[in-house]
């Protein structure tokens, strides 16, 4: 009777474990199989997909998520020269978009917000190193005023060696919320203090925040932009709309540093997603819930 006890003991340990071992392993195959639908889907996603990227500062020295270290941005650029991408202009893009006039293979636009006097003394090196093209989107009313800004002879500089000048804006405001004309002065502003001190045209501009709508839209139109750019994660593909070319931000981060920018590269739509999944939980009062959700 005993060994009988014994034996019955053992068998539903044995289950026990069976069970949990199954529990695994359909967990294991449910992550699997939502691995494989992501990644099919994104291939099929990122199919003629163009990448913008989108920087802020370059340097060694700060600590923060717009800051990407200037050795980690030169082993990005050497990626992408070693995976064969080719730099193109926001004009490139823009032919692209409307006319269909065709790119080079793997084609790319890189481009800078702010106008930090870091992308001149880092980042502009590494680009010429690689013969590189890029923009760079000016807060115009903050050149050569802040120390930590570029001055109009960098710029100017810049300009005349495949760096192309763009507007984001007068002063840097939010522009859905000004009235009539604080808009339409930021717009015009910053695009005619661009054009007075490269002698080119200032054609795109980027949305501070990538905040806009259809007011901004109309009076982006009538000051003369041929295009603009948000912060919307994902790809720029055929059909866009030239106002509103999506962007992939590449921020400053210490760990697995390359992953994280291969990710972003070639899953933005994924990321993007889940940037916008985590957003709707905590609007919807899920603070918590959201910082499980993991953004590369």
């Amino acid at each position: 009777m005993a060994n009988l006890l014994g034996f019955i003991i053992i068998m539903k340990g044995m289950s026990k474990d069976l069970n949990h071992k199954n529990k695994i392993l359909t967990i294991l195959y449910i992550a699997f199989s939502l691995i494989l639908v992501i990644c099919l889907w994104n291939i099929r996603e990122s199919q003629d997909g163009i990448p913008v990227l989108n920087y802020h500062q370059i340097n060694p020295t700060e600590k923060n998520p717009l800051t990407v270290p200037t050795d980690d941005f030169a082993a990005q650029m050497a990626y992408l020269e070693r995976n064969g991408y080719n730099t193109i202009s926001p004009d490139q893009l823009h032919g692209f978009l409307v006319d269909g006039t065709p790119l080079p293979e793997k084609p790319i636009l890189i481009t800078f917000d702010d106008g930090y006097e870091d992308n001149y003394q880092y980042a502009y090196p590494i680009l010429k190193e690689h013969n590189m093209k890029a923009a760079i989107f000016l807060v115009s009313d903050f050149m050569g005023r802040f120390d930590n800004y570029l001055v109009w002879d960098q710029v100017y500089e810049m300009s005349e060696n495949n760096i192309y000048m763009g507007s984001h804006t007068l002063s840097h405001f939010e522009l859905t919320p000004l009235d009539h004309g604080e808009l339409v002065n930021q717009l015009t502003g910053g695009k005619l203090a661009v054009e007075w001190k490269t002698f080119k045209f200032c054609e795109y501009i980027a949305y501070p925040g990538g905040f806009y709508n259809q007011l901004v839209l109309s009076e982006t139109k009538k000051a003369g932009y041929k295009g603009g750019f948000t912060v919307y994660n994902d790809y720029v593909r055929a059909g866009d709309d030239p106002y509103t070319m999506n962007r992939i931000a590449i921020f400053g981060s210490q760990h697995l540093v390359m992953p994280r920018f291969w990710i972003r590269l070639h899953m933005a739509p994924v990321v993007g997603r889940l940037e916008r999944f985590r957003s709707r939980l905590i609007e919807a009062g899920y603070p918590t819930l959201a910082e499980l959700v993991f953004i590369p």
